[in-house]
């Protein structure tokens, strides 16, 4: 086997979390990728992966040369996807990196249509609710909510959304329907705990101002997929985005507060990816598609 053999089936090793996963993957037995590695580590003279009964992890040498492998692995998918044109088919493993919450409820619903469309790529989901650095992560693609500032990374706009202040039916049958800001007074909120600006209600004062509202806490979370399900529960009230609830408000199962007092803010909505000179096929063919499937609105604003 060539080097770049050995590499390609380290990083299926890593990626798919085990050596049979990846034999499947590769069309190999477990013995011969087993076999693979060790050749490959008895060459590198270090051992990159630390393995029991039950799972592998890297070692510090193995993290070291998965991240440069991935960056290798990258380029020679972009130079050989550039070699056709556009025409090229898209194929091989994308990994897409998107926050729990919105990758749940926006982006998991759409995989089997782009996977019936481009039956050669293997979608990976990663869910990170924190920015993380694709390239480190060896993710291709990034969901992002919010501004983009990262100059290393190119962003195609998907859309935009917006937050709301709801709650359940049973929990304003017990404590009371709020109907201006100074109402609030006695509630308590769900809330972020890493991103903790969100906790801070924007409520439009009457000369045009915003001003900023906060109401003690009663549980957290990092996750907007746990403080969704924790406000469908009836545990309080949340400041929380639409795409997470459009469905919930339409069934009756929440119900928003204050709409007339919060501020019109929106945040846009990105896939981003690293600048490249050549962009892989399959990066190229998912973007498109996700900009297709939330243009001219995004799926939430058409139900």
């Amino acid at each position: 086997m060539n080097r770049l053999a050995e590499m390609e089936c380290f990083l299926r090793v890593v990626d798919s979390g085990g050596f049979s996963a990846a034999a499947q993957a590769l069309g190999m037995t477990p013995s011969a990728v087993s076999k693979q590695i060790a050749r490959l580590e008895d060459r590198l003279g270090a051992r990159l992966l630390q393995r029991t009964t039950r799972r592998i992890s890297l070692t510090a040498e193995g993290r070291g040369y998965y991240d440069q492998a991935r960056e290798i692995a990258a380029d020679i998918d972009a130079m050989e996807s550039s070699v056709g044109g556009a025409e090229r088919v898209p194929r091989g493993l994308l990994r897409v990196n998107v926050a729990h919450g919105f990758g749940m409820a926006q982006i998991v619903p759409l995989i089997p249509d782009f996977c019936e469309r481009h039956a050669q790529v293997e979608v990976q989901i990663n869910f990170t609710d924190r920015v993380v650095d694709l390239v480190a992560e060896g993710d291709d693609v990034g969901i992002r909510l919010g501004h983009v500032s990262d100059e290393n990374l190119i962003a195609r706009r998907l859309g935009e959304h917006k937050r709301m202040i709801c709650a359940s039916p049973a929990y304003l049958a017990r404590h009371g329907t709020p109907r201006t800001p100074a109402e609030l007074v006695g509630h308590r909120a769900v809330q972020s705990s890493n991103v903790p600006l969100i906790n801070n209600w924007p409520f439009l004062a009457l000369d045009g101002s915003v001003a900023m509202t906060t109401l003690p806490g009663i549980a957290s979370s990092d996750s907007g997929d746990a403080l969704y399900r924790l406000v469908l529960a009836g545990l309080g009230l949340t400041y929380i985005s639409d795409y997470m609830v459009h469905e919930a408000i339409r069934e009756g199962r929440l119900v928003t507060v204050l709409d007339d007092y919060l501020a019109p803010l929106v945040w846009p909505i990105h896939a981003v990816y690293p600048a490249r000179k050549h962009l892989a096929a399959k990066v190229r063919c998912f973007v498109d598609f996700l900009v297709e499937r939330f243009s001219p609105q995004p799926p939430w604003l058409l139900a």
